[in-house]
């Protein structure tokens, strides 16, 4: 089978750089391979169109009367487009690394490719049950490498609360089957009770707290890994939302949310907009689009919350990766952001369609946000470029745009073939409108030097001040798990190094006598 296939390029491309590693041959070498891997395993995804849907693997655990539920993986085309997304990223990762200043070695490689085979793990989980699995492995897996490359404590602090509050994500999607037993065993299984918890988990496992998890300021994760590593987390809890059936949340329910939503998302898309640089501003575009693709879900749009989700990853990844900056590829990439206009034919035609409609009162608010992502899209492609794509070898200098021309194909492609949301001509008016104004305000903005470099030192100072009480309260709640977290931990040693002590064997007969009185005094 075509998937094995895939899986099966990652793996040979980790063990031979491995090999490579133990043999302390160069770096070109494990970049030769790693690119090599990432390239057949990415060809191969192409050809799991064969066949769809189709089950990959069901393991029955046994006894059947102890567990009901079991790990089952297949492939359908929500699956298919997700895993095509996240395989071009980390190719593009690999290919457009040499261009990238410092912090490049062949671990890095590992890491990447380590973490797409866990990300389409996730994408093929055939029940929650499945998926709370691939998370927790996702969730190691990154804890792993970030507390391994990172050289900053304090990065290393922060990773340790992003886990934790990711773990909460998955220990909602687990409560979920208290609600409802039978939610683990299938996708189809889930109540309106336990469809609640599941959204909550898909939010909390975004990967965006704490808001400022300083990836940017390690080499090593500053924009390969620090891009894989976001969209791999989020892409991961986004799939979920596809898998929700569409009318399970009421309509009182659903304006609440949908308020909630609307708030994140404009104060994602705000932030993203006036950011001081794109690597800043990451947490900012994962907070907007996850929003879009939530709204999309209340809506009933499985289509429309892909489409968000594989923006997320293609789009993200190529303002993300583009950090040697020439005019002609930034022109290119600039008339991209017509893909995140919703218009017909594009990847995003499907993203104002759903059974449910949008409460009219929302309409102007969420085509605000989404023009403001477009418009932080094109303003983070026209930064000063942070390296020399001159001064690199030949091989790199044609091996860098060739990574990020294989993500803006994929925008492309996508809005034409390989899957539901292909060839639709959605909500066109939305679109249009959307269209429109961006478009105008390029033109105002570009017309008043808004690029330029004296308005670029004022933007760093304008989000300095800006910082909203909004992302200070996120930062305290992060801050305050945290303490807590050190308060148990102290208390810990405390009664550890109590029992450990001269005086532990008297604490032990005490609170056995203790034990002995209580059980005494219970009616039998």
């Amino acid at each position: 089978m075509f998937i094995l296939l895939t899986f099966a390029f990652y793996a040979l491309a980790l063990l031979a750089i491995g090999t490579l590693r133990a043999l302390k041959r160069s770096f070109s070498y494990s970049w030769l391979v790693a690119a090599l891997g990432a390239l057949l395993a990415w060809g191969s995804i192409f050809a799991w169109q064969v066949g769809l849907p189709a089950l990959v693997l069901q393991n029955n655990w046994q006894p059947v009367n102890l567990f009901s539920a079991w790990p089952v993986f297949f492939v359908d085309e929500t699956a298919w487009v997700y895993a095509l997304a996240l395989g071009s990223l980390a190719l593009a990762v690999i290919l457009t690394a040499p261009a990238q200043s410092t912090g490049v070695s062949s671990s890095a490689w590992i890491g990447t490719l380590g973490l797409t085979a866990m990300g389409m793990l996730a994408f093929l989980a055939g029940n929650p049950l499945t998926l709370v699995m691939v998370w927790t492995g996702l969730d190691l897996l990154e804890l792993g490498n970030t507390l391994r490359l990172a050289r900053n404590p304090n990065l290393s602090e922060r990773a340790v609360i992003s886990f934790g509050i990711r773990t909460l994500g998955t220990g909602f999607a687990l409560w979920a089957s208290v609600t409802n037993g039978a939610v683990l065993l299938s996708f189809d299984a889930i109540s309106a009770p336990s469809a609640l918890f599941l959204l909550l988990a898909a939010g909390l496992r975004l990967g965006v707290l704490p808001l400022h998890l300083t990836y940017r300021n390690e080499p090593a994760l500053r924009r390969g890994m620090g891009t894989l590593l976001r969209m791999t987390v989020a892409s991961s809890s986004l799939v979920l939302l596809a898998r929700i059936p569409g009318g399970l949340v009421s309509p009182g329910q659903a304006i609440f949310l949908q308020v909630l939503l609307i708030l994140a998302l404009l104060y994602g898309a705000w932030k993203w907009l006036f950011e001081a640089d794109e690597l800043a501003a990451r947490p900012y575009w994962l907070i907007g689009m996850g929003a879009l693709s939530l709204l999309a879900a209340l809506r009933g749009s499985a289509a429309g919350s892909v489409a968000w989700g594989t923006a997320l990853i293609l789009f993200g990844g190529l303002v993300f990766l583009y950090s040697s900056r020439q005019r002609i590829l930034t022109l290119l990439l600039s008339g991209l952001t017509l893909g995140l206009f919703s218009l017909p034919f594009t990847l995003t035609a499907t993203t104002w369609q759903g059974a449910a409609s949008l409460d009219w009162l929302f309409w102007p608010f969420a085509v605000a946000g989404q023009v403001m992502l477009a418009l932080g899209f094109v303003r983070h492609l026209w930064h000063t470029s942070e390296s020399e794509l001159a001064n690199l070898p030949r091989w790199a200098q044609s091996a860098y745009p060739l990574g990020l021309l294989i993500l803006a194909a994929m925008t492309l492609l996508l809005g034409l073939w390989g899957w539901p949301g292909a060839l639709q001509v959605g909500l066109w008016p939305v679109g249009l409108v959307v269209g429109l104004f961006s478009l105008t305000a390029l033109g105002v903005w570009w017309r008043i030097s808004t690029f330029g470099s004296q308005t670029e030192e004022g933007t760093r100072v304008a989000s300095k001040d800006s910082d909203s009480l909004l992302a200070r309260g996120l930062e305290i709640f992060a801050a305050g798990l945290w303490g807590l977290y050190r308060t148990l931990r102290r208390l810990m040693d405390f009664f550890s190094g109590l029992l450990e002590g001269d005086g532990g064997l008297l604490w032990t007969v005490l609170v056995l006598v203790l034990l002995l009185i209580w059980f005494q005094q219970i009616p039998m």
